[in-house]
Order: C-alpha cells, then structure tokens, then sequence
C-alpha cells in the first residue's frame, strides 16, 4: 500500500521548456506543443511499412521514367523519315503485323497491345504505316492467311478479278496490282510472339503448298452440307432409347458428314412426312442418272512451288504470362518495363531501317535435316522458351471440347424430343415451357452448327500451336523468305536542318 502512495503522489515530469530561440513564435500565437516538439523513429513496424512502400515507389517511378527516357531515343532515330517530304502520288510504307490468339489467355487482344505500347510509337515516329491482322481465336490467324492466299493464287492465275475498292477506278492515283505487290514486298511482315510465326508458317504451306479449287468456296457451307447427312437429328422410338449412345457420336465429330442441315432441306423433309399416299416426291420423281457417266470434277490450282518472293521479317518477343504460377514473374516484369521498351524499340528499329535489299536469308538447318519437331535449329526455333509458360489448361484442350460435346448433345437430344413432341401435339407443355418455349428444330440446328464449327476450329488451331510440333516448314522455301537483321546502336536517319527555323526547333 505504501508503494502504491508513493506511487500516486509522485510529482509529474516537467514540460519541456520552449527553447528561447522559439519563445517569439510562441507568443504569435503557435501553440506550446508544436514548439517543443521532438521527433522519434517510428515503431518497428511501421517502418518496414513505410520502407517497403518507399522501395515499390521508387522502383516503378525510375522504370517509367526510364522507360520514357528508352522510348524517346528511339524516336529520335527515326524521326529524320517522318520529315521527308513525299509527292502526291506517293504512299507510305506498309507493314503487316500478325498477332495469334495466345494458348491459354482468354484475351485475344493480347498481342496487339503488346504492339501498339512497345513497337507502334517507333513506327508512327518514322511515318510507317501499318495493319494489324489478328486472330481472335485458335488458328484463326491461320485460317484468315490462308484464304488470303487463296486468293491470290486465284489474282494471279487470272481465274479471280483483283480487288478493287470502291470508286479507285476514278482516282488518279489508284495502285496497279502490280504496284500494289511491289510496296507490298517493300513493306514487312512483323510476327508477335511464336503462336503467330506457327500459324504464318502453317498458312503458308496450305496456302502455296496445295491444289485449291479454281473458284472461291464457302466453307460455312461445306462444314453445313457435311453436317447435314448425319444422324443426330434422326428420330428416336421408345425402344431404341437404349441404343440412342450409339447412334449420336460424342467423343469426336463424326466423318465428314455431321451435323447441321440447312433450313431448305429441314423444310423439305416436313413436306415430304405430310405427302399423302400415291403421291411421288421430288426425289423419286427425278430421272435416274445415266449408267457410266460421272460429273466432271472441279478444276483445280496446282501447287505454286517454289513461292513468290515474301515480304522480309520481323520476329518480336512476347510473352503472355498467364496463370497463377506466372504470377512472381509478372510482378518482376511489372517493375522492369524498360525491357519491354528496348526489345520493342529495338525491333521497331530494325522494321524502319531495314527493307528487303539488306535482309538477311531465313536460317534453317540444310536441306531434308529439318525435323519437324522443336529444336528444329535457326530460325524456326525462334520463341521456342515461351512454350514453357503455356497454361496447364491448354494443354487440356481436346479433353475439354470432348467433355463438351458430350455434354451439349447430351442436352440437346432432350430439347429435340420436347420440341418434338410439342409440335405433334403428343403432350400438354408444362409450367416451365408455357413461359419459355423450347427451340424449334431449325434453331436447335443452326445452334449445333455454330458449336460443330468453333469446336473444329478450336481443334485445328491446338493441333497448330501444342507443344512438342514444330513450325510447318517447306524446303522449297528457299531463296523466298528473308529476316530482317537488328540495327547497331550508331544507326539512325538524321534530321533535316532549316536554315530559317529557330535553334530550338532543329534539335
């Protein structure tokens, strides 16, 4: 008890005198405690707070700034171009950048951004124009690069007029093919990350490598007229329910011949169910075919090998870190954009300064050495290290679509036989269908030819870009393709200098 006295009655510390080189603030007004006090560190953990934040601050403020710094050098080496001065009749010059749908990310746009924060300012600094194709889905890049060059097989044999767009007729200026294919070869073909040099690469082959048809088709319509032969449409009895696995494959497409029939021919076969009897239908009311005579087949466009002369390339790095194990990877590369600034500049670099005279020859292994499985050596194993960062998922692709496909003709033979059976008045419809019809017949047909068509799709662009196949290569390529070379850091295209314009504005 006597502590605790001791304890309450001890005398409290003494203020801290103001010190008298501060007394006269205190009298204008400013309060006691501002003057006298004293500053301590903070505590342990606020500190490492206050230490971390400052870190990550100062980390992205210098690689932004630095980023900026990269960028404008690069800029400055090329602007001497932007500066010429061009005739009327004159066009700039044209790059094709080609972007692929990135395995495993759901953003197709991807690539194209990656081009247009890293590549594109060093391009618009030079006044190089430029047009992006990019694929939104697997092997769409693919796909689109082969029927461009269908086409122009087609241009060339004489088989398809040019394309001329509208009212360049009238223009005074209006590019010859001729002229049109030389500023293409003066241009370059600019591939974003390894999926696009696959699905270049692939193009090429069915492209220039295969015998087409002379006249343009529509494979929309050939996938619907295979589909429309198959039996998944057909009708199920009580007593084949049993066997109704069978008759609908579901673990892959069927031949050739499955799936959706066109709205004409679905309109026909309910005709032809209503027909009475003795009344002969379309079919069997035609004349048969004479014997030994056989319809004449289809001309066709031979192979172009070796292939014209291609426009030099540009291989541009990308990396799509996609997944949650790529997550210590992008948080380092969030901190490290100057990287990204110099690659990207670097191969802007090399598209402005570079043209088809100074490119060097496609790397590639000799002659019938070329495996077609990666390492395939020079060139063709260019972007081969991003195939180690593809989603797990990815390569779950076909289980994925099987698993689907199971899934939706599982649904979809229910909803054909309730339409079925709405339509013939065999039952009353309930609660739920009173509000909400099921589809008809037609619908759920074009609804299965759109899912048939992706599936397919999606399937062909795996097979392009999995792991473990290499990039489509011809030996006949020889001599066609060149790659542009990188550019030293001396190399620019300096300014003009106007001897009546200021100082400031000819630095």
């Amino acid at each position: 008890m006597s502590e605790v006295k001791e304890a309450s009655g001890a005398t409290p510390p003494r203020p801290r005198q103001i010190p008298a080189a501060l007394r006269p603030l205190h009298w204008m007004g400013i309060p006691q405690g501002v003057l006298t006090w004293q500053p301590k560190l903070p505590s342990r953990n606020w500190t490492i707070f206050w230490t971390c934040l400052g870190s990550f601050t100062f980390l992205y403020y210098y690689d932004r700034k630095e980023c900026r710094r990269i960028r404008a050098e690069y800029v400055e080496r090329v602007r001497g171009l932007s500066e010429e001065v061009m005739q009327p009749s004159e066009l700039p010059r044209r790059v094709q950048v080609y972007t692929a749908k990135y395995p495993g990310d759901d953003d197709y746009e991807a690539g194209v951004q990656y081009f247009k924060r890293y590549v594109k300012p060093v391009l618009v600094g030079a006044a190089v124009d430029y047009e992006i194709v990019s694929g939104t889905r697997l092997g769409g890049l693919a796909r689109d690069l082969r029927d461009r060059i269908h086409s122009r097989r087609r241009n060339l044999a004489g088989v398809q007029p040019w394309d001329n767009k509208l009212g360049a007729a009238a223009l005074p200026f209006s590019l010859t093919p001729a002229q049109a294919l030389q500023r293409e070869l003066d241009g370059a073909v600019v591939l974003i990350g390894r999926p696009a040099l696959k699905e270049w690469a692939w193009a090429l082959k069915e492209g220039w490598g295969t015998f087409i048809p002379a006249e343009p088709i529509d494979r929309d319509q050939q996938l619907a007229e295979l589909l429309s032969e198959d039996n998944a449409f057909d009708e199920i009895f009580k007593e084949d329910v049993d066997n109704a696995d069978a008759e609908v494959p579901l673990e892959k497409p069927a031949a050739p011949s499955q799936g959706f029939m066109l709205p004409s021919k679905v309109a026909f076969q309910g005709a032809k169910r209503s027909l009475p009897m003795g009344v002969p239908d379309a079919a069997t009311s035609q004349s048969p075919v004479p014997e030994g005579t056989t319809p004449a087949p289809a001309p066709e466009l031979p192979p172009m090998l070796p292939m014209p002369a291609q426009p030099p390339i540009c291989f541009v790095d990308f990396t799509d870190l996609v997944g949650f194990r790529n997550i210590p990877r992008t948080m380092v590369n969030f901190f490290n954009r100057r990287k990204e600034v110099r690659n990207g500049g670097e191969a802007g670099l090399a598209i402005v300064l570079g043209n088809k005279n100074d490119a060097r020859e496609f790397d590639v292994r000799p002659r019938g050495t070329v495996p077609s499985e990666p390492l395939q050596g020079g060139d063709l194993d260019w972007g081969v290290e991003e195939e180690a960062f593809y989603r797990p998922k990815f390569h779950r692709t076909l289980e994925i679509i099987a698993k689907e496909r199971e899934r939706y003709y599982n649904v979809l033979r229910e909803e054909l036989s309730a339409s079925r059976e709405l339509a013939r008045g065999e039952r009353e419809p309930t609660r739920s269908e009173k509000y909400e019809r099921p589809r008809g017949e037609v619908e759920l047909r074009q609804d299965r030819f759109q899912h048939e068509r992706d599936w397919r799709n999606t399937e062909m662009g795996y097979e392009i870009a999995k792991t473990g196949v290499g990039v489509a290569w011809d030996d006949q390529w020889r001599g066609s393709l060149r790659v542009l070379r990188p550019r030293g850091p001396d190399e620019s295209v300096p300014r003009k200098k106007y001897p009546d314009a200021p100082a400031e504005e000819q630095r």
